[in-house]
């Protein structure tokens, strides 16, 4: 997963359009209890059971998220899905949209979507219903427990923009204990799509794509955390000893100089404690009134030599210091040691003002 999809934990919530979608091939029974593990803002979970007789149960890492979840009517624990216990067969209904990243280990990288279905899929009672939505390229990491614990399995590819964007198919099952000869046709079902067919080749998620799914009446479930309350132990951390003995370690800090100069500076001194980063800060009075930040900067120059027939390629390296401004209202400045070559890149000489502040 890219650094952007790790900082929002893979949240990429269903469209609106696809979870109509999937909510018209499930028909309802009676009162039934139905679970996200990956819950988000309860969004997609509300969509499938809109209109239906269920008790709604959702697990969400992000703090906020769970927080609308749980006000969206949704039985929600904020924490690690894994650290969660259900007792087993005890929800009519498991949407499962996993996060599309692989799992860090001494010894394994699994993907985490077979990751969380082999953790999740126990919950569901017999008869029940999986809604599994992954990217087209995952399926065949879950060919193994699609095949050994669900009957008629339907695998259809979703349309909507963001869905085409990552790929993504809705897969359909009918929890059972599957013995024999069943295993090995699921297992060919799923391969001749997941390996040998194509994303296109996939039947589009529409309302009569096939026989609407019975969802069968169950009973209030208990879902409870065994996990470390993660909210307030990153409150209480700063205030912790252990943290102030490392956090000098682990932390970046700036260079910190403060005190009169025994002597008055002259030109040279300030030159130094400038490109050193030590007269950062707010400097100036009026229109003047500016932000300073001084940085360092590297540049490679490549050349190359001819021997005869070949050539050698030189890098030379080498670092120069460049200043930003930002005045007080709103304009700024780049200076570097070369002129500007365009005019509003804000590079090039001091002007009379910018050397007053």
């Amino acid at each position: 997963m890219r650094s952007a999809a790790r900082l929002k934990m893979g949240y990429y919530p269903l469209p609106e359009s696809e979870g109509v979608k999937l909510r018209s091939l499930l028909s309802f029974d009676g009162r039934a209890s139905v679970i996200d593990p990956c819950v988000g803002q309860g969004i997609a979970l509300h969509l499938i059971t809109s209109d239906a007789p269920v008790r709604r149960y959702g697990i969400e890492l992000d703090a906020e998220r769970s927080r609308i979840a749980g006000s969206n009517g949704i039985e929600t624990i904020q924490g690690n899905a894994f650290d969660a216990i259900a007792r087993p067969e005890s929800f009519s209904l498991l949407y499962l949209n996993p996060p599309y990243d692989s799992e860090i280990g001494s010894i394994a990288n699994r993907r985490m979507e077979a990751v969380f279905l082999e953790h999740t899929y126990r919950w569901l009672a017999m008869d029940g219903v999986l809604i599994l939505v992954i990217p087209f390229e995952r399926l065949h990491d879950c060919v193994g427990i699609l095949s050994s614990h669900f009957a008629k399995l339907g695998v259809f590819r979703m349309t909507d923009l963001d869905s085409i964007q990552y790929r993504q198919i809705a897969v359909f099952g009918v929890r059972r204990e599957v013995r024999g000869s069943s295993v090995e046709n699921n297992k060919r079902q799923l391969h001749s799509i997941g390996l040998y067919g194509s994303f296109l080749e996939l039947e589009e998620l529409q309302p009569d794509a096939c026989p609407p799914y019975s969802i069968p009446p169950s009973a209030e479930a208990e879902l409870s955390y065994r996990g470390l309350p993660y909210d307030l132990l990153e409150d209480l951390l700063p205030q912790s000893g252990a943290w102030k003995q490392v956090a000098p370690m682990l932390m970046p800090h700036d260079d910190i100089a403060t005190g009169r100069p025994i002597t008055p500076l002259h030109g040279g001194h300030v030159g130094l404690l400038c490109t050193a980063g030590l007269l950062n800060g707010v400097l100036g009075e009026g229109e003047n009134r500016h932000i300073a930040r001084w940085r360092s900067v590297k540049h490679v120059t490549t050349f190359v030599e001819e021997d005869g027939d070949a050539q050698i390629i030189h890098h030379r390296e080498r670092w120069t210091n460049e200043l930003r401004l930002v005045y007080a209202d709103g304009r700024t400045l780049k200076l570097t040691e070369t002129p500007a070559k365009k005019e509003d890149e804000g590079n090039g000489e001091c002007t009379p003002s910018t050397r007053a502040a």
